[in-house]
């Protein structure tokens, strides 16, 4: 965690003071250059690099899927869970050297993953109250670790495929999606996994702007701790949500489970996580179309707020052919603070990136839904569907490499999008390419496959025909030097019923982050 030190000494005194990512401790003018020679340190225009150690990394997975509170009474014939969950989980680090990775509960101590000739990994049940994935980053090498959970309900109230990445604790964190009408709930889980209490914040946005939350929109977590907040309690009625949440005094993290009812008669559940901060330039991969008419009430959404001004966001969708242009849908206006749904009915059936570029900072995300059959002792007539929410993630820089585990008991495939630089009515040119590796539960390497694609298109391709053999828990995708490459990947998972692959959710990938080495240091002045 960066952090300086500044100490004063009668009227002048002289200090060191960190001026890079990780800040070291003051030094006095004495013994200054002879506490930096030896340590690694150079000068240079007056700056100094000292070597340091990086901070242990943690990535927190949200609780596995489950009822809300008082959700399951009644007569039993109805009972809203009448068969059970089952969840899974999955992590992966690449690193080199000894990353020490370890994976345990919220609060505990973990236990070590299997270490196998190319990742370390573990496959496994997430627990009921969240897990930590923590590694320990080796200097000057670029880390990469993923971890994911996933929850199956193949009846009742939650039935569908409920699944998230997990994410790395922050002080904001903006989860776009869900909705607190009746019918629908939005369970909120905060999540504290330091050694210091934390004081959080919510704030809530819907179809009129920011919602007044009032005393209900504050509470202190401590170490270790986790809670959880029905926002249709404290935000009731709002047919589009995006939830902010912000900590002081420690990092936390945020996941919202939202799930819907026709009557009795499930439309879906999912798990979401944060996505993008507000950003000019946001990406969305791997939405599906079914093919659903313009005017289709459960034809895919893509949702945008702009938190702070109006203005306008430009929106550019690419299928497999290239771009696709989905008439009222190039260009929205946003309200400051007013959640907006733009409908995708009219695209034809298959998959889409899509790239959203505004003249203000803006969030997205994109919502499918997918029907199942009615089951024929079915006390209640009605369509159940499941849904699927994909958070916007920032545009990818040319060359970047991400990753995503796979959670057990669903199919995945990995959706690829060549983003173009230049983005509007032009059809872009030009080719890119990306790498797909995935990684077993043992570690070891399982395949890959190199992809070509023409900028603006998008690629599905099915992990069991990169790796038919194993267990798969990692896939890592690297991007072409120059190319941008939007990517992430869709679950599915089996119902019970003769129609396979009904239930549905997405992954994003988490990116590869630079361990730092070096601290920059320089020496000033200060007045006392």
């Amino acid at each position: 965690m960066a952090r300086s030190f500044l100490r004063a000494l009668g009227a002048t005194s002289t200090a060191a003071v960190a001026v890079g990512a990780v800040a070291v401790a003051t030094l006095y003018a004495g013994p200054w250059a002879s506490a930096l020679d030896g340590a690694g340190a150079h000068e240079g225009d007056g700056v100094r690099q000292v070597g340091v150690t990086p901070a242990p990394v943690q990535l927190v997975c949200p609780p596995a899927a489950t009822l809300p509170e008082g959700a399951d009474v009644g007569d039993t014939q109805f009972s809203a869970a009448p068969v059970s969950t089952t969840s899974s989980l999955a992590a992966g680090v690449l690193s080199a050297g000894d990353t020490g990775a370890r994976w345990g509960a919220l609060g505990g101590q973990g236990a070590a993953l299997t270490v196998g000739a190319d990742a370390a990994a573990h496959v496994g049940d997430p627990g009921a109250a969240g897990s930590v994935l923590q590694a320990q980053p080796v200097a000057g090498a670029p880390f990469r670790a993923a971890a994911a959970q996933a929850s199956v309900t193949t009846g009742g109230d939650l039935r569908g495929l409920a699944a998230a990445s997990c994410a790395a604790p922050a002080i904001s964190q903006w989860i776009v999606g869900g909705s607190t009408e009746v019918g629908s709930t939005a369970v909120l889980t905060v999540q504290n996994p330091s050694a210091s209490t934390a004081t959080v914040t919510l704030d809530v946005y819907g179809p009129a702007g920011k919602v007044a939350l009032g005393s209900q929109g504050a509470f202190v977590l401590g170490a270790g701790q986790s809670a959880t907040t029905r926002i249709e309690a404290v935000a009731p009625d709002q047919r589009r949500v995006v939830v902010h949440v912000t900590s002081t005094g420690a990092r936390v993290a945020a996941s919202l489970q939202v799930q819907s009812l026709d009557g009795l008669v499930p439309q879906g559940v999912d798990i979401l996580t944060p996505g993008a901060a507000p950003s000019t330039s946001v990406a969305i991969a791997g939405l599906l179309s079914g093919g659903e008419a313009l005017d289709d009430p459960r034809a895919p959404v893509l949702r945008l707020l702009a938190p702070d001004d109006g203005g306008t966001a430009h929106v550019s969708i690419y299928g497999k052919d290239g771009l696709a242009r989905l008439r009222g849908a190039e260009s929205v206006a946003l309200e400051p603070g007013v959640v907006t749904d733009l409908p995708l009915g009219g695209l034809a059936a298959g998959g889409y990136g899509i790239v959203i570029d505004a003249d203000v900072p803006v969030l997205a995300a994109a919502s499918l839904t997918r029907s199942g059959p009615v089951p024929d002792d079915a006390v209640v007539q009605g369509l159940p569907y499941d849904v699927a929410w994909q958070a916007g993630q920032p545009l990818p820089d040319p060359g970047l490499g991400a990753q995503a585990a796979l959670p057990g008991g669903t199919s995945a495939v990995v959706a690829v999008t060549a983003v173009p630089d230049e983005r509007g009515a032009t059809p872009p040119s030009g080719k890119a390419s990306a790498v797909v590796r995935v990684y077993g539960s043992d570690g070891s390497a399982l395949g890959e496959q190199t992809l070509t694609l023409d900028v603006g298109t998008v690629a599905r391709v099915p992990v069991t025909s990169i790796a038919p053999h194993g267990t798969p828990a990692l896939v890592v995708v690297d991007a072409g030097e120059d190319d941008r490459i939007a990517w992430a990947v869709e679950l599915t998972a089996e119902d019970g019923s003769e129609q396979s692959e009904r239930l549905v959710a997405s992954l994003a990938p988490t990116a590869s982050v630079p361990a730092p080495g070096a601290a920059s240091v320089r020496e000033v002045d200060a007045q006392g």
